[in-house]
């Protein structure tokens, strides 16, 4: 998406050749639906700076721009080498309160370009134009400062704004960056913020009931969950109970959240008291085993319990032990969500784990240039390609031999090589499974959590197993054959 003349944007003419125009301007795939008082309050936001400058038409802003995946807006943007200048567009009378908040948000996204920010509101009924201070007040602004600054000399960014924003930048972990959760440096996304509003409203008006929400690796269940355990804690204790092998990674937030408890899933028995916590919240519960659950919901009479799950539909049902996903379906009144947007992980790495879990029946819309795929045909081979990914700058992650490798906590690693033996093979349905299911979690379950901790690269080393190479290298082909 370009930027594009604010001044042509505002000429009389009817809604449908505006909106015709601002997509040929700004190269958008879509006709934007306009709304008839964003337009009023730009051609009156216009008229204002025509009083101030003389060359208006000379203005080239990003409008209506939405971080892809975060459904975090702009209204107009101004981006120059050397500072960024946010207005956002407000017909009736609103809050200073909430037009602060709105800004302090939008800074907050747009500081990773390390650029100083200008942050302006004009609200088109009042005629009256806001700025966000330094200090975070909300102050009176100056159409003088605001033409200074819009017509200050420095190059436009004149390419596509999408490419600026990477939404991956914006969703932490408070597993691995706990001081960034602490210090409150993230914002929810509107999916995020929607399931988290529904859920509170439910509790604090029944003061108990179940919830769930559930989605692939990456859609950021577990910062949600966070978030609501501190909405929670503000005036009580709550509880956080973590499944599989990722308890040592909550220390810290255990030593600095005096209000939030944790345990690990293995500390739950008949013994175990969860009285004292006004809430219980269970991270990754589709780790659970029905002993641990069976605990926890005997303390779910007079307390609400939410748990969050990843989404393993890709997973062969053999492969699955889906006991615990039944179960809590059919917990009484139970609110459900399914998170969506993938932000942790991009769209190639997502789509093709996805199709490399279970064969697609068409073939690939996209292609594949950051993964890697090898063949060896024996430990010395693997020995080399291991080697040689390490060096440029890839993490290693295998199973030490078969059913060793444990599900944790999500590891983030930017690129990551992965060895698939003779275990793996493929069964008549498409879907990827394993020789050595016995265990409770399958070979080919570790696998899927394992390879959704690749954020941008990631290569499979596949040995003295040319079957399941030779779908590898069929799946990375589905593109160029279409």
């Amino acid at each position: 998406m370009k930027a594009i003349s604010i001044y042509a944007l505002t000429r009389n003419q009817n809604m449908e050749c505006v909106q015709k125009l601002e997509r040929q301007l700004s190269g958008r795939d879509f006709f934007l639906r306009i709304k008839e008082w964003e337009l009023e309050s730009m051609k009156a936001l216009v008229k204002q700076l025509e009083l101030h400058m003389e060359e208006v038409y000379k203005l080239r802003l990003f409008y209506s721009f939405q971080i892809p995946k975060l459904g975090k807006e702009f209204d107009l943007l101004q981006i120059k080498d050397d500072q960024i200048v946010n207005i956002e567009l407000k017909s009736g009378s609103v809050s200073d309160e909430a037009i602060r908040r709105q800004l302090i948000q939008n800074r907050y996204y747009l500081s990773v370009f390390g650029k100083p920010i200008l942050s302006y509101t004009y609200i088109s009924s009042e005629d009256r134009l806001v700025r966000l201070t330094n200090h975070d007040h909300i102050v009176d602004g100056d159409w003088e400062k605001l033409c200074t600054a819009l017509e200050k000399e420095g190059q436009d960014y004149g390419g596509d704004i999408e490419d600026l924003f990477q939404a991956e930048l914006y969703l932490i972990s408070p597993l691995t960056e706990p001081e960034r959760f602490l210090k409150k440096e993230y914002f929810l996304t509107s999916q995020q913020r929607d399931i988290e509003r529904q859920i509170l409203k439910r509790i604090r008006g029944e003061r108990n009931g179940y919830f769930w929400f559930s989605g692939l690796p990456g859609t950021g269940k577990t910062l949600l969950l966070y978030d609501i355990a501190m909405r929670l804690s503000v005036r009580q204790k709550v509880c956080i109970v973590h499944c599989g092998e990722g308890g040592k990674e909550w220390r810290l937030l255990h030593e600095r959240l005096r209000r939030i408890h944790f345990l690990a899933d293995d500390q739950l028995g008949e013994s175990t008291d969860l009285g004292c916590y006004s809430s219980i919240l269970v991270d990754e519960s589709h780790l659970l085993s029905p002993e641990k659950l069976s605990v926890l919901l005997t303390w779910s009479e007079r307390r609400p319990v939410i748990f969050s799950s990843d989404s393993e539909d890709v997973i062969s049902p053999e492969e699955l032990d889906r006991s615990i996903v039944e179960r809590l379906g059919k917990l009484p009144e139970i609110q459900k969500f399914h998170l969506t947007n993938r932000i942790r992980t991009n769209a190639e790495l997502s789509s093709f784990i996805q199709n490399m879990m279970h064969l697609p029946e068409k073939r690939s819309p996209r292609g594949y240039p950051h993964i890697a795929v090898v063949y060896a045909n024996n430990d010395r081979e693997v020995e080399n390609f291991l080697n040689d990914f390490a060096r440029q700058g890839y993490q290693q992650r295998m199973p030490e031999g078969s059913g060793q490798l444990g599900i944790q906590a999500v590891r983030d690693a930017e690129k990551i090589v992965v060895l698939l033996d003779e275990q793996y093979y493929y069964d008549e349905k498409g879907y990827l499974r394993s020789r050595c299911s016995a265990e409770k979690y399958s070979s080919v379950r570790k696998l899927f959590h394992l390879l959704n901790q690749a954020k941008e690269s990631l290569a499979l080393v596949v040995r003295e197993n040319m079957a399941v190479y030779e779908v590898m290298m069929e799946i990375l082909q589905m593109h160029r054959n279409r």
